[in-house]
């Protein structure tokens, strides 16, 4: 019994408003750090084995072994050139502006939520926009991703890279945008409620 009490007493969103805001903050300390600290450090990226230059050339496998095509190794870029410094870094930082952007809009939502009705046009304005956000800069931020990623690896490799651009951002962008329907839909509903009393 005393524990459903406690239960009950929590503040739930008040739990997820701080750990929205931790979120925030430890997402865009580590951005902050990538952009300031690592454009001249060394760094690994993944590379195709099959497509790892000498690694598979001759004599490299005894007759009969061959190495799987989905195998990947890591490669070790130990003086990048400017050049390779960007495009390492416009191979994570796009997802990572995204998540910044997503959870200093949740956070916002949450904000006004513990402030009163969620049920507000400006909740359903920043609902839309996060959606917006997240189909959008989501899907561009994976292309942007997977391009930097090819024009990084394709000195390294034999051959062109291979495989296909695939963004599952559109799925969260999608039920935001629906969320946001449903609280307009609200929205009204409070309206025409207050207009009848």
């Amino acid at each position: 019994m005393a524990i459903k009490v406690y239960a009950a007493r929590l503040d739930w969103l008040g739990l997820l408003f701080l750990g929205l805001v931790g979120g925030l903050i430890f997402t865009s300390v580590a951005t902050l750090f990538q952009v300031t600290v690592s454009p001249s450090a060394a760094f690994t990226v993944w590379v195709p084995l099959d497509q790892a230059g000498s690694l598979t050339g001759p004599n490299r496998l005894p007759e009969g072994v061959s190495v799987q095509p989905s195998a990947q190794v890591r490669a070790l870029v130990e003086e990048p050139t400017a050049t390779q410094s960007l495009l390492h870094m416009a191979t994570s930082l796009p997802t990572k502006c995204v998540v910044i952007a997503m959870l200093f809009l949740l956070v916002r939502i949450v904000r006004e939520a513990r402030r009163g009705d969620p049920f507000t046009a400006g909740n359903v304005r920043l609902l839309r926009r996060l959606g917006v956000t997240l189909l959008a800069g989501g899907i561009a931020a994976d292309l942007i991703e997977e391009l930097a990623y090819r024009a990084l690896v394709a000195p390294i490799i034999d051959g062109p890279v291979g495989g296909f651009i695939w963004s599952g951002w559109w799925l969260s962008g999608i039920a935001f945008l629906a969320i946001a329907e449903v609280f307009k839909r609200g929205v009204r509903m409070r309206v025409e409620l207050d207009g009848v009393i």
